[in-house]
C-alpha cells in the first residue's frame, strides 16, 4: 500500500516540487547562525522578549511597525530559543510558505499540461538571493511575501474558477473555493500587519478584482457581495492595528522617517534587485541580467496571453509592477517610502512569469538559452551571496567591549539603539560594564525629545546632551566609545566624535 503511495507520488507533479522544497529549505537554513545579529534584527527580538503589553500596547508607540511579526516571534522564542538561528528559522519558515503559494500559483495559470513552467517558477523563487537573504532575518519581509503570495494564489485561482464566484460565499460549492477566499481575507489582512506598505499590494489586488468584476461578472451583486464581505473580514482583522497606521502616517507627514528619495541611478538599482539582480556586483553585469530576466518574464506573460489566459497574464503583470510604480510615485511626489526589502514580495508574481516563458514556442530557439542563463544567473548569485555574506559584527564588538573595557571605565553608546546589542550578546555573561547609551537608554520615550526617524525610541543627541555626558566622566583614565553611523540622530554630524577627541 505505502509503495502504490509513493509510486504515485514519484510520478507525480509533487516529487519534481519535493526536490525544489528541499533545494530552497537547505539554503535557507544553510550557515543560519552564522553571522551576527544586525541591529535591526536585534531591535525585533528586543521587542518579541519584551512583555505582552508592551508588544501590543507600548509597541505602537515606539515603532512605525505593526506588532504582529514580534508577537509571533515571541511565541517562537519561547518554543526554539533565542539564539541567532532559532529566531531567523521563522523567516525561513514564512519563506517557505510562500514558495508553496508561488507554485500552486503557476500551476494554476500554466496549466496541468506540463510540468515545467510551475518547476521553473518555484526554482527561481528557491535560487534568487534577495528571498534567500530576507529568509535569513529575525525581520518581517518573508513573512509579507508569504501574504502577498496568498492573495496573488487566491486571485488567480477566482480567474480560473469564475462560476465559484457567483455562488453565495456562505455556501461554496467545494473546499478549493473555501481556501480561496480564506487566502484573500486572510492574506489581504496579514499584508497589513505585517508592514504598513502591504496597503500598496493590496490596491494591486483590489484593481485586478475590479476590473474582472466589472468585465467577467457585468457587476454582478452577488460577486460584489462575496468580496464585499471578504473585505470585511479582512478589515476586523486588521482593525486592531489600525490606530498604529494613523501613527506612521503622523510621522511620515511630520518628516519623522529616515528613508530620503533615491537618485536616479538607485531607482535603477531598487529595479534590479527587484526583478533581477542587484547584489553582490552592482555594476553592469547585473542590469544586463536583470535586462534578460525582464525579457524572459516578458515572454511568459505573452505565453499565458497566447494560451487564452488574458485576465491571468494582465493580473500577474499587475501584481508585479504596480506595488513598485505606486511606491515610486509616493516617493517622489509625497513621502519617500522605496526601499529594497519592501519591494522583495513582489518577486512572488514575478517568478511565475519567469516560469511561464516555457509555455511558448520560442523556448526551442534563443528563449531556451535565455532562460538557462537566466537560471545559472540565479544560481551564481545565490553562491556569492553566502561567500560575501556580511552583517554588522556586534557579536564581535560586544565581546571585544567586554573583554578589554574595566568595570570602572564609562562605554558610550553612540547612538543608543547600540545598548540592545550590548543586552542581547551580553544577556548569558557575566561581564560588568559601565555602559551610557546617548542620548538616554533604550527605548527614550520622553516628550522632551526629538525623534528623527519616527516612533519614539531613538531620540536626537543634542549637543548640549553630548558635552554633558562627556563632562561627567572627565576624570576618568579611559573612556570606550561605541558609535554606529550617526546618520540623522545627532543635532551636529559627527559633534559627539569631536568633542570626545
Amino acid at each position: 500500500m505505502f509503495g502504490d503511495r509513493f509510486e504515485r507520488f514519484r510520478s507525480s507533479h509533487w516529487s519534481g516540487f519535493f526536490l525544489i522544497f528541499l533545494l530552497a529549505l537547505g539554503l535557507r537554513f544553510y550557515a543560519l547562525g552564522q553571522e551576527s545579529l544586525w541591529i535591526d534584527e536585534i531591535r525585533t527580538y528586543w521587542f518579541a522578549s519584551s512583555t505582552w503589553e508592551r508588544v501590543w500596547v507600548e509597541y505602537p508607540t515606539l515603532e512605525v511597525h505593526p506588532p504582529l511579526y514580534f508577537a509571533l516571534l515571541k511565541l517562537w522564542m519561547g518554543v526554539f530559543g533565542t539564539t541567532e538561528a532559532a529566531m531567523r528559522s521563522l523567516a525561513c519558515l514564512f519563506s517557505l510558505t510562500a514558495l508553496t503559494f508561488v507554485y500552486l500559483t503557476a500551476r494554476i495559470v500554466t496549466g496541468k499540461q506540463s510540468n515545467h513552467p510551475a518547476w521553473i517558477a518555484a526554482l527561481v523563487f528557491a535560487i534568487a538571493t534577495q528571498q534567500i537573504q530576507y529568509a535569513q532575518e529575525v525581520r518581517f519581509y518573508s513573512a509579507l511575501t508569504m501574504a502577498f503570495a496568498m492573495v496573488v494564489y487566491a486571485t488567480v485561482w477566482f480567474l480560473n474558477n469564475p462560476n465559484s464566484a457567483r455562488d453565495p460565499i456562505w455556501a461554496p460549492r467545494s473546499r478549493p473555493a473555501w481556501l480561496a477566499y480564506v487566502c484573500l481575507a486572510l492574506g489581504s489582512a496579514l499584508l497589513m500587519w505585517f508592514h504598513s506598505l502591504g496597503a500598496l499590494y493590496n490596491l494591486s489586488f483590489a484593481l485586478v478584482m475590479g476590473v474582472w468584476w466589472a468585465r467577467v461578472h457585468r457587476a454582478s451583486l452577488t460577486v460584489l457581495i462575496n468580496f464585499s464581505l471578504v473585505v470585511a473580514v479582512a478589515l476586523l482583522i486588521y482593525s486592531p492595528s489600525i490606530a498604529n497606521l494613523f501613527n506612521t502616517l503622523f510621522n511620515m507627514q511630520a518628516g519623522g522617517y529616515w528613508i530620503s528619495a533615491p537618485s536616479l541611478e538607485r531607482l535603477a538599482e531598487l529595479f534590479a534587485f527587484t526583478y533581477g539582480f542587484e547584489q553582490p556586483y552592482a555594476n553592469k553585469i547585473d542590469f544586463a541580467l536583470t535586462t534578460l530576466v525582464v525579457a524572459v518574464a516578458g515572454v511568459g506573460g505573452y505565453g499565458i496571453w497566447r494560451s487564452g489566459r488574458q485576465q491571468m497574464a494582465l493580473a500577474l503583470i499587475v501584481f508585479s509592477f504596480m506595488p513598485f510604480l505606486l511606491s515610486t510615485l509616493i516617493t517622489y511626489g509625497l513621502q519617500p517610502t522605496l526601499l529594497d526589502r519592501t519591494l522583495v514580495p513582489m518577486f512572488a508574481p514575478w517568478s511565475v512569469l519567469i516560469g511561464a516563458s516555457v509555455l511558448t514556442k520560442f523556448r526551442y530557439r534563443a528563449g531556451l538559452a535565455a532562460l538557462v542563463v537566466v537560471l545559472v544567473a540565479y544560481g551564481a548569485y545565490a553562491v556569492d551571496y553566502y561567500r560575501e555574506m556580511r552583517k554588522e559584527p556586534w557579536r564581535d564588538v560586544v565581546g571585544y567591549v567586554a573583554d578589554n573595557a574595566a568595570p570602572d571605565e564609562p562605554v558610550f553608546l553612540l547612538n543608543n539603539i547600540i545598548q540592545i546589542a550590548f543586552d542581547y550578546y551580553l544577556r548569558d555573561s557575566d561581564a560588568q560594564l559601565d555602559l551610557r547609551p546617548l542620548p538616554d537608554r533604550f527605548p527614550a520615550n520622553r516628550d522632551t525629545y526629538l525623534y528623527p526617524i519616527g516612533g519614539r525610541s531613538e531620540p536626537m543627541i543634542t549637543d548640549a546632551r553630548a558635552r554633558e555626558a562627556f563632562d561627567q566622566v572627565a576624570g576618568a583614565q579611559r573612556i570606550w566609545m561605541v558609535a554606529r553611523s550617526s546618520f540623522r540622530f545627532e543635532e551636529t554630524q559627527g559633534y559627539a566624535k569631536d568633542y570626545y577627541a
